[in-house]
């Protein structure tokens, strides 16, 4: 079972969600109906572990790579007449066990033919009889990597490795000794000597589909953990300090980041959260049944959807941490839909609409261009939003304020931000640099902490993540 564990393992390295009732059903369901017909046992893997039609195409080539190994019984390296069917294929005896019951269960067969009774004296391994015989290698070789633990592979230089051990459980080192042995005997027959030559060849043979099997096995395994490996690194790159060739990949993160987070807080939508027991409609409930508690009311407290306003610095030091937090607040539309967006360099702009209106990321690029890049003023921004939407804001309102507050020793207009903080609910602050820098050079970070519920660092996915899930949490 093991070799199909690995499998179902390598398909949620790529992705696919699959629970652990589904693997036991795709266990089960092999189980019964065995690995000799491959599209038979790819129908049925199919069947229970594939529940999204995007992910077919991923199952399908994993499928072809992993059990690539496996012949059909028609395909014609699969030797006629001499098939092996095992009760169990998913028990996986480990490979020179296999090839010994291979090579006994032929034995009498090849004893009654000159040819055979020659290949039977050429080779007394259990690999070199079945060598000799031509017997498909392709399951054996499958059960040896399983044993040999190859869906652990990570890195490229293991593959070596890992075809000298699969090669060593097949029974490889006693064949050498044999062939060794054959070539420094000086009596061997014509006959002996050409039964000799071929049955290096197909050891070489041997050797070359040991070399391509773990090759196929790390392009599911070690790529499929490359890629996560790098998504987890990416979530803790700084986001001021990224790529512009990265920049597609850190989108489809931030909005699988924020579609897993509005699946997590979904369902507090419309509901009720169950408080204290309220004790009066309690007893009320239950005075027909002389006191007996059959049943309880709670004191019911609405879960409301937060309303944002995010304020954006989009100057040249924080437009690419802003371009990432518009994109993970506006992928949150199902859980918090009440929001209204501005940003700044010196001038602050309402951009609520036009990211309403069009295609999220069409959107951030329009910004960016139109008002990213430019130095920072941020008493004049604030000004500006002073007479623009301070009436707006009320007791239901969480500000979120994203920037280095780095002022080109400017006036920051402190008194805007401190009625700000008196009409809100609740004020943050998230700054893009280490707090080491905060208040260095013409930060004026200090003057404005006074008036934030709450000062943090945001310079990476992990943070902006973290922000919002306990945003929605106390929400």
């Amino acid at each position: 079972m093991r070799f199909i564990a690995d499998f179902i393992g390598a398909l949620r390295e790529a992705g696919l969600p699959i629970s652990p009732a589904e693997s036991l059903d795709a266990l089960n369901a092999v189980s019964l109906v065995g690995l000799e017909r491959r599209e038979t046992a790819k129908t049925v893997l199919a069947l229970t572990l594939v529940k999204r039609q995007e992910d077919r195409g991923v199952f399908d080539t994993l499928f072809g790579l992993y059990f690539a190994g496996l012949k059909q019984p028609n395909e014609p390296n699969a030797k006629q007449g001499n098939e092996q069917k095992p009760t169990d294929q998913t028990n996986h005896p480990q490979g020179a066990q296999a090839l010994s019951k291979n090579a006994q269960a032929n034995t009498e067969e090849a004893q009654r033919s000159d040819a055979s009774f020659g290949a039977q004296a050429s080779a007394s391994s259990a690999l070199g009889q079945s060598l000799s015989q031509q017997e498909d290698m392709g399951l054996a070789i499958t059960q040896a990597a399983s044993a040999e633990n190859l869906s652990s592979i990570v890195l490229f230089t293991q593959k070596n490795q890992f075809v000298y051990k699969i090669m060593q459980r097949l029974g490889d080192e006693e064949l050498r000794e044999e062939l060794k042995s054959q070539n420094q005997n000086q009596t061997q027959t014509l006959e002996q000597s050409t039964l000799l030559s071929d049955l290096e060849k197909r050891r070489a043979q041997l050797f070359e589909q040991v070399t391509d099997y773990v090759e196929q096995q790390y392009l599911i395994f070690a790529k499929q953990k490359g890629l996560r490996f790098r998504d987890q690194h990416m979530q803790q790159v700084k986001l001021n300090q990224l790529e512009q060739a990265d920049y597609q990949r850190m989108q489809r993160l931030v909005q699988k980041a924020a579609r897993k987070l509005a699946a997590q807080h979904s369902h507090r939508r419309l509901t009720r959260k169950r408080g204290v027991l309220d004790v009066r409609k309690t007893i009320a409930a239950n005075a027909a049944f002389d006191g007996a508690l059959f049943h309880t009311r709670w004191k019911a407290t609405r879960v409301e959807r937060p309303k944002i306003v995010v304020i954006c610095d989009v100057s040249g030091s924080v437009s690419r941490v802003a371009r990432f937090l518009l994109l993970f607040l506006y992928s949150l539309q199902d859980v918090i839909p009440k929001v209204r967006s501005f940003v700044f360099a010196s001038q602050m702009i309402e951009v609520t609409e036009l990211l309403q209106q069009q295609q999220i990321e069409s959107a951030l690029e329009t910004i960016m261009q139109r008002w990213g890049g430019m130095s920072t003023d941020y008493g004049k921004a604030l000004a500006g939003f002073g007479s623009q939407s301070l009436t707006k804001l009320d007791k239901k309102t969480t500000v979120i304020m994203l920037g280095d507050a780095r002022n080109n020793q400017g006036d920051g207009r402190t008194d805007i931000w401190q009625k700000v903080y008196r009409q809100s609910k609740r004020v943050l602050w998230l700054n893009p640099e280490q707090r080491s820098s905060w208040d260095t050079g013409d930060s004026i970070m200090s003057e404005y902490s006074p008036w934030c519920s709450s000062v943090e660092p945001c310079r990476n996915l992990k943070d902006i993540e973290g922000i919002f899930s306990r945003i929605l949490k106390y929400s």
